[in-house]
């Protein structure tokens, strides 16, 4: 028998609802966020950079993953990025869709339980703003104009404006003050709140939630109608993208189901069922994001633009395509992973003659497998190797780890897509259940090989966490090489440098005719922190 880490990750640490504790607020640790962008100014397609931390008791969260949201003014997510923490940290980004209309957008950051234990502390936002030119705003002949701050004399700048190509240096006076950030970015004249806003000042009180704090990896919560409720069925969730997976659970007494990913990091969809292909109308996804409420003073400021305001939008546009192109270096790795499925046979499927139907593969080349015919449908059986005898019952058998229930469909399935075919002969668990042997396809491309998603299966669009981003040193900094125009509208921000921010530094300007602003976060001996703000202009 051969003996190697089966390629799909049919993970053990795909944790159902017996084999990790759900929690009450009680027994959780309280979690603080900070978080800190470049720049609240962008057009659609472009990147939010975003610097976070989330500490408990004085020391990094024990929780995996962060969620970076976006709310539009009607209290809908548009969009959402699963960041994997280091420490309790993280240096990632979440994108803008190009659909989004233009407006301003409200930027939170949380984990799964942090808002729930502690609303102030753990759920943290602030006002961007977003273009379109496909859906522009509200064109007035004025409006008004917000630079968020007065003209600090604590910066000292080699000069009020500057040329393209020219270096620009600045200094900032902190003197006994602690120096905590530095950034230089296009100002955004268009929002009259720059600074992050307490949650206690927006919300209305969050309801009841079971918390299942991430510890491992991101968390798939689903829900089951309560009057449809049945706590026995049995529920699979698939996740596909360069690798698949495939996780169990039964609902709880709530209805609540909890899909633990573990190590998996990057998947772009998945396929959800319950077993023996039956309906799943009572079942919804639940999104990780806080179940928050506006209060009713609340507000969304309106965006307004002026025919005056036409080259300033061009220079912000040239600048958020230009800055796509900047270098950034992911890991692609994993997370160390239990793996509960080694295979006790591989068949490379191009090394044998080609057959029309899965049913003759298996009778021509897989004495581990064999083919009854029971009630007119076709059903395998697979040796068990431990007990000497043969199951009585289908083995699991999927396809790029989704769970296939009818037997009879797949033996008539065409396997010119599958490149291999892998077999467990004994029995097999994951989570509580035990199956009769394993029966596993891998297309070439992780497609299905062609096998349709079962009629009562739902597909999901559901993008995996992010990668962790591993170099950011130049991440805002205009090489020669590079053969660009320098578009920048983000100089310099010291979240994206190694080491602290720099007391003095030296800029190269952008060809971009802006108005930039620097901004300084200081903390002072006894502990209060604050902004301090001044602009420049670049001009040609």
């Amino acid at each position: 028998m051969k003996y190697s880490i089966f390629v799909l990750y049919l993970l053990l640490v795909g944790f159902g609802s017996g084999a990790f504790a759900q929690s009450d607020s009680s027994s959780l640790a309280v979690e603080s966020i900070s978080f800190s962008i470049p720049k609240t100014i962008y057009f659609g397609g472009e990147r939010i950079w975003v610097d976070l931390a989330v500490e408990s008791d004085a020391s990094a969260s024990r929780s995996q993953i962060a969620y970076v949201e976006l709310l539009n003014r009607y209290n809908e997510s548009v969009a959402i990025a699963k960041i994997p923490l280091n420490d309790g940290k993280a240096l990632n980004f979440l994108r803008l869709p190009n659909s989004l209309p233009s407006d301003h957008y409200l930027l939170r950051v949380f984990t799964r339980v942090s808002a729930y234990l502690d609303i102030s502390g753990g759920l943290k936002q602030q006002f961007i703003t977003v273009f379109n030119p496909e859906i522009p705003p509200r064109v007035e002949a004025s409006r008004d104009t917000f630079d968020g701050s007065q003209e600090s004399s604590l910066i000292v700048l080699s000069s009020p404006s500057g040329k393209a190509a020219e270096v620009f240096s600045l200094q900032v006076n902190a003197g006994t003050d602690e120096l905590l950030e530095v950034k230089v970015a296009a100002l955004n004249p268009f929002l009259p709140k720059h600074e992050q806003l307490a949650s206690m000042e927006l919300y209305q009180p969050l309801g009841d939630r079971t918390l299942v704090p991430e510890l491992f990896g991101h968390v798939v919560e689903g829900f089951v109608d309560v009057a449809e409720l049945d706590t026995t069925q049995l529920y699979y969730l698939s996740i596909h993208g360069e690798k698949s997976a495939l996780f169990t659970d039964r609902p709880d007494s709530k209805g609540g189901l909890y899909f633990d990913t573990g190590g998996i990091r990057n998947w772009r969809f998945m396929i959800a069922q319950a077993l023996g292909n039956q309906s799943l109308v009572n079942l919804t996804i639940v999104s990780s994001a806080p179940q928050t409420k506006f209060l009713p003073g609340f507000t969304f400021p309106e965006l307004i633009i002026t025919p005056q305001d036409e080259a300033l939008l061009r220079s912000l546009l040239l600048g958020g395509q230009i800055e796509g192109y900047f270098s950034q270096e992911y890991t692609s790795e994993s997370f160390p992973v239990v793996t509960g499925f080694v295979q006790d046979q591989t068949y490379m499927l191009d090394d044998y003659t080609r057959f029309d139907k899965v049913e003759t593969v298996i009778k021509e080349y897989v004495p581990e497998v064999s083919v009854k015919t029971i009630d007119k449908k076709k059903e395998f059986r697979v040796i068990d190797l431990v007990r000497g005898t043969i199951f009585d019952s289908n083995p699991l058998m999927i396809v790029d780890a989704m769970p296939i229930f009818d037997s009879d469909l797949l033996a008539k399935h065409n396997p010119e897509g599958f490149q291999k075919l892998e077999i467990l002969s004994r029995s097999f668990f994951l989570n509580e259940e035990e199956f009769p042997g394993v029966l596993s396809f891998s297309s070439y491309n992780n497609d299905f090989g062609g096998f349709p998603i079962p009629s009562n299966g739902v597909y999901l669009d559901y993008q995996g966490l992010q990668f962790e981003v591993n170099e950011t040193e130049n991440l805002f900094s205009f090489l020669e090489e590079d053969r660009l125009d320098d578009w920048r509208t983000i100089l310099y921000w010291s979240s994206s440098q190694q080491g602290k921010p720099n007391t003095a530094l030296e800029l190269k300007l952008p060809e971009l005719t802006l108005t930039y602003q620097v901004e300084v976060r200081l903390r002072s001996a006894s502990g209060e922190n604050r902004t301090e703000r001044k602009t420049f202009q670049v001009t040609k």
